[in-house]
């Protein structure tokens, strides 16, 4: 069930990927970013989550061994059995896999559905598209893997929903305040801010600024300038990056104040 669901997982956090740059007008292709780049962002991604999860799964499993020896075994025999019982087996699979089409409803609801609406449509979901054909599917054993696979990756996919919504978050702190997020850094998104000059090496922006360094493509560097609110495109030979900073603090460590983004825009009204 593991492998489904981080198939699952990181399929959702390309899709959350390509949200992230939609925030500033791009796709990831547009800043450079190839399907090899991403991946191996992801797939870092993938790798901390496990070592996140790794030592709390050992937890719960050494908390169920040590009740297991306290009952002298008595748990684990009542859990085998009850596992045996087709039905239960697919309740639980079809609650599982309604957790994940919850976050699809909570995070992409057509009607901006709420908590309660979502869990509402998830729950009809799972008792009536998922409880009877897992139930059908446990009589065989290609079945019983198949609904494994199945309720992995609805899983890991909703996992990924809530996952989009830190990313999503962070970028459009990004693009209001010029800070991210640490989930941002998790999966690999550059918050890398530099100074930009002309060819004569004459600023381009007001002096002091700097834009965000969004990627590369085709002789180009794609920028997102903080006071217009605009994301802009200027050839490499053309274009002198200074100052170049991750995650910079804007306030001077407190000290300073920090303008929103699009003070420029209030500036010339």
């Amino acid at each position: 069930m593991a492998v489904p669901l981080a198939v699952g997982l990181y399929a959702m956090l390309y899709i959350g990927f390509q949200d992230v740059y939609e925030v500033f007008g791009i796709t990831p292709e547009q800043a450079g970013l190839e399907q090899a780049t991403i991946f191996a962002r992801l797939l870092s991604t993938l790798v901390q989550v496990f070592l996140w999860l790794l030592p709390l799964t050992g937890f719960v499993a050494g908390v169920c061994w040590l009740i297991n020896k306290a009952t002298r075994g008595a748990i684990g025999r009542g859990i085998s059995a009850v596992r045996e019982i087709p039905w239960v087996a697919a309740a639980v699979a079809a609650v599982l896999s309604g957790a994940g089409y919850w976050a699809y409803f909570l995070v992409n609801g057509t009607l901006d559905v709420d908590a309660g609406t979502a869990l509402f449509l998830a729950a009809i979901v799972a008792v009536f598209g998922l409880l009877i054909p897992y139930r059908m599917m446990r009589r065989t054993s290609p079945g019983r893997a198949g609904t494994k696979v199945l309720t992995g990756v609805l899983v890991g996919m909703g996992v990924g929903f809530f996952l989009n919504i830190m990313m999503v978050a962070g970028a459009h702190d990004i693009y209001v305040n010029g800070n991210g997020n640490e989930f941002l850094k998790v999966v690999g998104f550059k918050n890398q801010w530099a100074t930009v000059h002309d060819g004569d090496n004459k600023p381009v922006l007001k002096d002091g600024d700097r834009a965000l360094v969004l990627g590369e493509m085709e002789g180009a560097y794609v920028l997102y300038n903080c006071g217009t609110q605009e994301t802009v495109r200027r050839p490499v030979e053309a274009t002198l990056l200074g100052q170049i900073e991750l995650d910079p603090d804007f306030s001077n460590g407190g000290k300073d104040k920090v303008e929103p983004c699009g003070y420029a825009k209030e500036e010339g009204q």
